[in-house]
């Protein structure tokens, strides 16, 4: 990918006071080398053997986990990465507790109600963030994978409204991780604050 086509989809997210987060799942150190270089610092992982090959040459570098979560692995995802995007489980939440770490948290809602994917479907975001708490874990945002059939903008205007419901009500943070290659404009419609973007990256 030429690195004027970058500037163009960065300036496009950054112009909505959004940012983008590249996702650099099964990717060499020398295939990101060219995003590190335009001035990255924030780096999307989905496993923990990319991120210890990634972390051994770009070390200054917050890293997002951005794949479901195996329980057994938690302690070492939020020990290593700055932010994970798919927490789901009151049995993670209480794994976190007891952890020290500076990681944040954002829930993944299950916005279409789909029984064969992960995340808190709508109806009960709240009283999951309500959850997190009271066992101290303040989360600072949501994150949504929307089913490949679904509308983008019915998927957006629902977590939008959630997210805003959560801001009016509780005072949190309020970022909103949703949109990737093909549907990330229509997210900032919606009100992204992070747009997850690989594969259009790497043509």
């Amino acid at each position: 990918m030429e690195i004027s086509n970058l500037e163009l989809i960065n300036s496009k997210i950054v112009s909505y006071g959004a940012k983008l987060l590249p996702v650099v799942k099964n990717r060499m150190n020398e295939e990101i080398e060219f995003l590190y270089e335009f001035g990255f610092r924030e780096f999307g992982e989905n496993r923990l053997s990319d991120f210890n090959l990634h972390k051994t040459v770009y070390k200054n570098v917050n890293y997002h986990f951005i794949a479901p979560i195996q329980s057994r692995k938690l302690k070492e995802i939020a020990k290593n990465f700055k932010y994970i995007h798919t927490i789901s489980r009151q049995k993670e939440i209480d794994i976190l507790e007891k952890q020290d770490t500076d990681c944040d948290y954002l829930i993944q809602v299950n916005i279409d109600n789909d029984p064969n994917k992960n995340g808190v479907i709508k109806d009960e975001v709240v009283n999951f963030y309500e959850y997190c708490i009271e066992k101290k874990i303040t989360p600072v945002g949501l994150m949504t994978i929307p089913d490949i059939n679904s509308e983008p903008k019915t998927v957006f205007s629902k977590m939008q409204q959630l997210n805003e419901k959560l801001i009016n009500d509780y005072g949190y943070k309020g970022e909103l991780s949703m949109g990737m290659s093909n549907d990330y404009e229509v997210a900032l419609d919606y009100g992204a604050t992070i747009v997850r973007i690989g594969t259009k990256l790497f043509k």
